[in-house]
């Protein structure tokens, strides 16, 4: 079953490599997950959804045999590929995040999985079908040729996204009631038909994303909201935003 492509918008990669790292695996709805089987390595093809801290958030099968390795060994891998549209791709940007995959009954990471992939609520309640949460350890940025960097979790400060996780649904919420206009604007911005009855369906501290008939649209914020401050006026920066 394919889901719908997710545009994203963030213009240039940032020099601040950590935030550059968080900008391009937000912007992935897909990854390839590394897991280990009988000792070795073994690659699948997997949709992402991440927490408010970069967690991944991943909608598995126990029929899958990356679930069956989890369930020996909950070391895992994904490499999320931000090289689309570069001609060598080398070139291009790409992050490793490294962790421990964990089943999960929180319905909260569920309903952020479903935000980003609504076409997979068809099998979200099959009974072999289960939120997975990866804690991470590690993040590896490459930014192109002689620009890697290793950083270790916290890749996204406690308080940023206790803030958002706190305030996600409020925010999402009284936008979607009282500015319309404003989410319509953000589409637009993002590539989308602004009369195409957008909705905000995501806020995290790095961006937004809005969702109309199983599409998906991504925006990195200019500058993050401060800790505990309504993202209104980061997105209304970012509605002002004109492509070039």
């Amino acid at each position: 079953m394919s889901e719908p492509q997710a545009s994203a918008v963030a213009g240039e990669i940032p020099g601040n490599n950590r935030l550059a790292l968080r900008r391009v695996a937000r912007a992935c709805r897909k990854a390839a997950l590394a897991t280990s089987l009988d000792g070795g390595p073994y690659v699948s093809l997997v949709t992402v959804a991440f927490d408010h801290d970069l967690s991944p958030i991943l909608l598995l099968s126990r029929l899958a045999d990356h679930t069956r390795n989890l369930l020996v060994d909950a070391r895992v891998s994904l490499l999320l590929d931000g090289t689309d549209g570069h001609p060598n791709p080398q070139t291009g940007p790409r992050v490793t995040l490294t962790g421990i995959a964990m089943e999960s009954g929180d319905p909260r990471l569920k309903a952020r999985f479903l935000a980003r992939h609504p076409g997979a609520a068809l099998y979200a309640g099959f009974g072999d079908f289960s939120i997975w949460r990866v804690g991470l350890d590690r993040g590896h940025f490459v930014g192109g040729f002689g620009r890697a960097v290793w950083f270790d979790a916290p890749l996204v400060p406690f308080e940023d996204a206790a803030s958002f996780q706190g305030g996600e649904e409020g925010w999402l919420a009284e936008i979607n009631r009282d500015r319309p206009d404003l989410v319509s604007a953000l589409a637009g911005v993002a590539g989308g038909d602004p009369q195409g009855g957008w909705q905000l369906v995501g806020l995290d501290p790095d961006g937004c994303e809005m969702g109309a008939a199983g599409t998906i649209l991504r925006l990195a914020f200019e500058q993050p909201p401060a800790v505990g401050e309504s993202p209104l006026m980061a997105l209304q920066a970012l509605a002002a935003r004109q492509i070039t």
